[in-house]
């Protein structure tokens, strides 16, 4: 189990499909953001989404929360192949977040 995101980076290990989920929900929430609002100067996600293709275990505590609120927007209506893994990732990431 990972140790609780403070303010320090924390060590997530994500399958090679729950990094793959990871990056679909990061993508898919990007998109949406940038559609609402393409005013804005920089986007989380972005940072969050080269954190987890760096494939790396450590994660900064702001990319663990927007790659959880990532997982939870995406997991509503993902596919059937991305569920498992998906829940997995979240299941990771709220136990570091806790």
């Amino acid at each position: 189990m990972p140790a609780p995101v403070r303010d320090r980076p924390t060590v997530l290990s994500f399958t090679r499909e729950e990094a793959w989920v990871a990056h679909v929900a990061l993508l898919a929430q990007l998109r949406a953001a940038v559609d609402a609002d393409d005013s804005k100067p920089d986007y989380p996600e972005v940072d969050a989404l080269e954190a987890v293709e760096a494939d790396s275990d450590r994660f900064e505590p702001q990319h663990v929360r927007v790659i959880r609120d990532a997982l939870v927007s995406y997991l509503g209506d993902a596919p059937v192949r991305d569920r498992a893994p998906g829940r997995d990732a979240l299941q990771a990431v709220n136990a570091a977040l806790h």
